[in-house]
């Protein structure tokens, strides 16, 4: 019999992944699996238990947002490329940015379908200053704000929470002067009041990339960088640029694609990956770690988000 290992954050958005349990593993036990279930307890329990157990399993699945499933893809490339099952993503969490991009499904029974029985895809994965992303690591104006943002919050206001969160900064903005670059040269330089690489459409509803242009599998993540306005007229085309993806080389948001970027600053920056906290350095470099996982997608076979 196939062996599925399910992963939950009870405390994820508000206790949803609790209030489905039992829908969820009546859809595994009719897909064919002997299933067991683990709800974390802690920050870093999904990783170790992946690490201790993933690779017993034909499947892992995970439930919670966006950090839950973090921990847990941290376990499976702890693991040896042969001992690695596929993921399954039930997100639960307050923004699930990274769900957007997989095509998920919205229901629940729809979401356990696709993680327990679809098939898996490679996608890239992210290395930042030593921690790894599933789409997205940023620093800067709001990356902050799910770390910070009191679970409780998150709970009862959802994703207004972060915008309220969000909205006390808006007085005070630094920026950091950064010199960007990949291994072919500089890329931009200047004072950044933003800036992200990912492999995703959406970040957090306040950066979202055509589906199109986002490929999961091809090697290169997309950069984007907004320098510091100085004015109510720039705060107007760098809301501008974001609408319409407006991407000037040495404009108010610019951006480009790469395997590896390099940040270089005059001060230490806090990023975060995935939403949580990544660490804070002078230098930090991103690396794309090519086809490292493969995971259940929604959508078609057919799009140019998924790959070949």
């Amino acid at each position: 019999m196939k062996r599925l290992l399910y992963i939950y954050n009870p405390a994820a958005g508000r206790h949803k992944a609790k209030e489905i349990l039992s829908g969820v593993l009546e859809v595994f036990a009719r897909q064919g699996y002997e299933i067991t279930v683990h709800p974390t307890l802690e920050r870093g329990d999904a990783t170790d238990t992946v690490i201790q157990q993933g690779g017993c399993y034909d499947r892992v699945v995970c439930c919670g947002g966006d950090g839950t499933l973090n921990e847990t893809v941290c376990g499976l490339l702890a693991l040896p490329k042969n001992r690695r099952p596929a993921l399954g993503y039930i997100p639960a969490g307050t923004t699930n940015d990274f769900s957007r991009t997989l095509e998920l499904p919205k229901t629940m029974a729809e979401l356990a379908e696709v993680a327990g029985a679809g098939a898996p895809r490679p996608i890239d994965v992210g290395e930042a200053g030593g921690r790894l992303f599933t789409y997205v690591a940023a620093f800067g104006l709001f990356t902050d704000v799910s770390y910070s943002t009191p679970q409780l919050n998150k709970n009862l206001l959802g994703h207004f929470a972060y915008v309220l969160e969000g909205a006390g900064k808006l007085g005070n903005i630094p920026s950091y002067h950064m010199t960007v670059s990949t291994p072919d040269g500089p890329e931009a330089e200047g004072d950044f009041i933003y800036g992200m690489v990912g492999n995703t459409v959406s970040v957090g509803g306040l950066v979202n990339l055509p589906r199109d242009k986002v490929l999961l599998d091809d090697g290169q993540f997309e950069v984007i960088l907004i320098r510091r306005p100085e004015s109510g007229k720039d705060w107007q085309s760098i809301l501008t640029a974001l609408t319409n993806l407006e991407l000037v080389e040495g404009g108010a948001v610019t951006g480009f694609s790469a395997g590896e970027v390099t940040f270089t600053c005059t001060q230490p920056v806090a990023w975060t990956v995935d939403g949580e906290f990544g660490g804070e350095q002078e230098v930090t470099t991103v690396k794309n770690l090519p086809r490292a996982l493969t995971i259940a997608c929604g959508g078609s076979a057919e799009h140019p988000g998924a790959g070949d």
